[in-house]
This record gives C-alpha cells, structure tokens and sequence, in this order.
C-alpha cells in the first residue's frame, strides 16, 4: 500500500510534464493581428512589428507605440469512461495576455531603421478544475505565465528588401496543484519561476507594388525554473518523497517559424496569409529533479503546423473592418493527453476593427474564438476519457505615432 502511495506521490512531482505542450502557446494578442487570426507577418505598420516581424520596424518614422491588453479563456469538458465515470467542466479563469511595444524610427544613408523594445505573452493559460472532481489525483489547478521581452532592430537594406532581428528573454512562472487520492484533504503544489534568452531573424521583400513577402524566425528558449514543492498530507504518509523541498525544471519554448504574404486586391482591399510552424519535437521530455528524487516523463511531441488567413478593408477613410480564420495542427499524442490542459487540433475564427481617431492616435480592438477537435485519451499514461475545448480572447489597444511619413 505505501508503494502505492510512493507512485501517487512521484507522480505529483511529474505534474509540470504534462502541463506544457503545444497548446499553451497563445497566439499573437495585439488587436490588428488577432483579428487577422495571427496571419499578418507580412503585413506589420507599426510598433508591434517588434514582435511578429522586426524588419518592419525600418518603415517607420518618428516614435511609434502600440500598447494592448486582453482578457482569454480556456474552457475543457471531460467526459469519463465505464472505469473513471462522470462529466466535469472547468470553472470559469480568464488570464490577461499583454502585448506592449515601443519603436523609433529614422534614416541611415538614406535608408530607413527603426528600433523597437517589447512585452508579449506568447504562451501561458490558466485552468482549474474543482477540488473533488474524478481526476483530482491528475491536477486540480494550472496556472501558467509566460512573458516575451523582445528588444529588436530593422534596416532597410533597398527599397525591396529590409531585414531585421534582435534579442528575445522568457520569463515564466507557473503554479499547480494535485489532488492525493484517496484522501480528500491530501495535495501538492508546485511553485515555481525561471527564464532563458533566444533571438530573432526576420525579413520583408516587396518584389511588386502591391505584394509583400514577410519571414520572421524565432529561435527557442530554455527557461530555467526554480521554485518549491509543498505537500499536505496525513501523517500515516509523511516520509521522504513528501517533505517540502526545492525544485528545478528546465522548459523548452520551441523555435518558430513564420512566412506569408500581403496582397492589395484593390486599393481598400488586404489580404493576408500565412503559415506558421512552431518545432515542439524539441519536447521530447520534462525532468524534474528535487532534493530527495528525480523524474523523467516522456512527452514525445510532434511539430505544430498552422495555416491562417486574413482580410482587411478600408470601409472609411477613419475605419478598417478585420476578419481572420485559422487551423492548427497540433504536434500532440493522445497517450499524453492530459487534463492539466488538454491539446488538440484547433480551427480558429476572429473579426475586429482599427478607427483613427485624428492623425496620430489610433484605437484597435478584436474577438478571437478557438474551437478544439474533441480528443479521447489513448493507452496507459493518459487521464481517461474525452476532451473538449474551446477558447475565446478579446483584445483592446491603441497605437499612437508622432510622424505619419513611415506608414
């Protein structure tokens, strides 16, 4: 029986490894490009190009910020089988990505460069379960925060082309809690908190007046964690592998890729595509390595693929209507599908609006909603039963130039 109860407990310890994958990376929350459904890489006019495509930050004049924040939602039904019975949905906890960005733009030689410094959340997500609820030995609360600092620059290297890149730091922080079974006050937490640095590569080729080409590389970034472990349990159960005690976990963000067009059907008329790949096959395992026991977890990822589209259309001289539409392919495996929070494929849909108020101040805003492919649980490691998952972000910002002569 005390064997049995060592396992539970090394699993509690394991929680981490099944709490990052694919489906924690958030898609770009600045109020243009969500409502592009992320698929503007070729397509950047301001400073949120420090982000999603730093060549283009050689287009600007003058100071340029971009300034957003946003409410998101991720909601999971499972639906249990004939040995684990039930339904159960998580309890409704929204998160608050950001996407701030500051740029500057000017000439050398004649040729335009620009300078931009950011704040970005492109993974993260929180999710909580109730306290008693059938897979509470699994997890009972995630939360997950994950911040991009960019600091990049863009040069014109000829009227048609412009490259551009620059320094990237992740920071995260993350809190779980596990559910003991089969003692109903029993738990354990993990507290933890660490970052890495990774760079970035982008470029921007104009080979016709209406066409644009865009490419943007991210590398991946190893955050360092470093936290605490922290156990309640009855006393019959205390022993080495249930004493409070430090923690260490490396996790991997995966190098990204993105490449697309913007094409001006008709002079009111954008559009846009993209396709994005995201090389989560880097997540092959998580080891978590405590004062009194290591882990190792297999994950096994597959590589992300997303195609997405999008239009914009100058309806006023003042207004920009926006509509967007995606699909993901998750590089998930269902025997590692987990209820810390549960992936799948996803096909995304998004609409928003840009009005510019005056010359220089202009006010964004966009509705994203995501809607997960249901996935059953396969094999022996996973949570059985199904998943179902659907996610909606709004986001609210403003841009604000000094100098329109870049745009």
């Amino acid at each position: 029986m005390r064997k049995t109860f060592r396992i539970a407990f090394l699993a509690v310890l394991a929680a981490p490894a099944v709490a990052l994958a694919s489906g924690f990376e958030v898609i770009n929350i600045n109020p243009r490009d969500l409502a592009l459904s992320s698929s503007g890489v070729a397509a950047q006019e301001d400073a949120a190009a420090t982000f999603q495509n730093p060549a283009a930050l050689s287009k600007l004049s003058g100071l340029n910020l971009s300034l957003a924040g946003s409410m998101l939602s991720i909601r999971t039904k499972w639906t249990g089988t004939d040995a684990y019975p039930g339904k159960e949905t998580t309890k409704f906890a929204p998160t608050p990505p950001v996407a701030l960005y500051a740029a500057y733009g000017t000439k050398l030689a004649g040729r335009g460069l620009g300078f931009g410094f950011g704040v970005a959340t492109p993974g993260g997500g929180q999710m909580k379960w109730d306290d008693q609820w059938e897979g509470r030995g699994r997890i009972i609360t995630v939360e997950r925060r994950m911040l991009g600092f960019y600091l990049n620059g863009g040069y014109e290297l000829m009227p048609w082309l412009r490259v551009g890149g620059g320094a990237i730091y992740y920071e995260g922080i993350q809190y779980l809690k596990q559910g003991i079974q089969p003692f109903p006050d029993a738990y354990a937490e993990l507290d933890t908190k660490g970052g890495g640095f990774a760079y970035q590569l982008s470029a921007e080729v104009k080979p016709l007046e209406n066409l644009t080409l865009g490419f943007d590389y991210k590398h991946k970034g190893t955050m360092h964690m470093k936290g605490d472990a922290h156990f309640q349990v009855p006393p019959s159960l205390v022993g080495p592998t249930t004493q409070d005690q430090k923690v260490e976990q490396d996790l991997t963000f995966p190098n990204r890729i993105d490449t697309g067009l913007a094409w001006r059907v008709v002079k009111p008329v954008l559009v846009t595509l993209q396709y994005s790949w995201s090389r989560f096959v880097v997540y092959q395992s998580d080891v978590f390595e405590g004062e009194t026991t290591t882990i190792e977890v297999p994950r096994d990822y597959r590589n992300g693929n997303v195609i997405r589209g999008g239009v914009e259309w100058t309806a006023l001289p003042s207004l920009r209507l926006r509509a967007g539409l995606m699909r993901d392919w998750s590089g998930l495996r269902t025997n590692t599908l987990s209820p810390t929070l549960p992936d799948s494929n996803t096909t995304g849909y998004s609409v928003g609006a840009g009005w510019n108020v005056g010359s220089n101040l202009g006010l964004n805003g966009a509705f994203f909603y995501g809607d997960r492919d249901k996935q059953t649980a396969t094999g022996t490691t996973a949570f059985p039963g199904s998943y179902k998952t659907d996610i909606w972000i709004v986001a609210l910002g403003f841009t604000w130039r000094t100098d329109l002569g870049g745009r």
